[in-house]
């Protein structure tokens, strides 16, 4: 299974040297960064993580931040990270019993700290595998009555006169409204990406894309589906294409 580490260090040089060093580790994991605790937060309930690096100081204009300790503290209200590996990274010696014994944390990494104890560490936090759910399910109420719809199952999601067109392997549903924002909080899958402002699709789905007509045609003659101006670029980034 790929692992996933989240990064939240508000320095650049150091956000870019952890990112090589996991890379170094192993290329397979992939790593989400960010400069803040509220993009942190985000990016921890749209994803599963397994391993937290967390800068205790995330803004050094405040000469009392701990703002990474805050985002730890949230991040352990929430049941699936109970026990997820937070390392946290800073130049200060105050936090680092309360880092410990409060938010229990798995390890304190004293900046300057060396390559070879970043790798050491992240080696042993990394056998460590968040719970992930199995065969999650969508829930949607119509008519009273109550709707299962297993994403295995989902080819995409779309959004059309303020209703949802479901389209499964089987059959195409159609379900109130739900915002695609809201919908991808739900999912919360890397297999799901949102590719334009009304449509999310799986990308297990995808046959072949047509960037220049910015089209994502799908398997098995399940159609196609567009790719939105805005949303170019992180169609490319989730799929890994690279601009020629």
């Amino acid at each position: 299974m790929r692992k996933n580490v989240l990064i939240v260090e508000d320095n650049k040089a150091a956000k870019e040297r952890l990112q090589q060093i996991i890379g170094e580790i192993d290329k397979d994991t992939d790593v989400w960064t960010a400069s803040g605790s509220l993009e942190g937060f985000q990016l921890a309930m749209q994803y599963t993580m397994d391993v937290f690096l967390v800068d205790i100081v995330l803004d050094i204009r405040g000469n009392a931040d701990v703002s990474g300790i805050e985002f730890a503290q949230k991040i352990r209200t929430i049941e699936k990270y109970a026990f997820t590996p937070i390392i946290f990274t800073t130049s200060l010696e105050d936090p680092k019993l309360y880092a410990f014994t409060n938010i229990h944390s798995f390890a304190y990494l004293e900046k300057p700290y060396s390559s070879q104890e970043v790798k050491k560490t992240l080696i042993q936090a990394l056998e460590y595998t968040t719970q992930r759910e199995e065969d999650k399910n969508l829930f949607f109420r119509r008519d009273g009555l109550l709707f299962s719809v297993n994403l295995k199952d989902v080819v995409y999601i779309e959004n059309y006169f303020h209703k949802l067109k479901i389209q499964t392997i089987d059959e195409i549903l159609e379900m109130p409204y739900r915002s695609c924002k809201k919908l991808m909080e739900e999912i919360e899958s890397k297999e799901f990406m949102q590719c334009s402002r009304n449509a999310i699709v799986n990308t297990r789905f995808i046959d072949a894309m047509d960037f220049s007509n910015r089209y994502l045609i799908l398997k098995a003659d399940y159609g196609q589906l567009e790719i939105g101006k805005a949303f170019v670029k992180n169609v490319k980034k989730h799929l890994g294409v690279e601009d020629i």
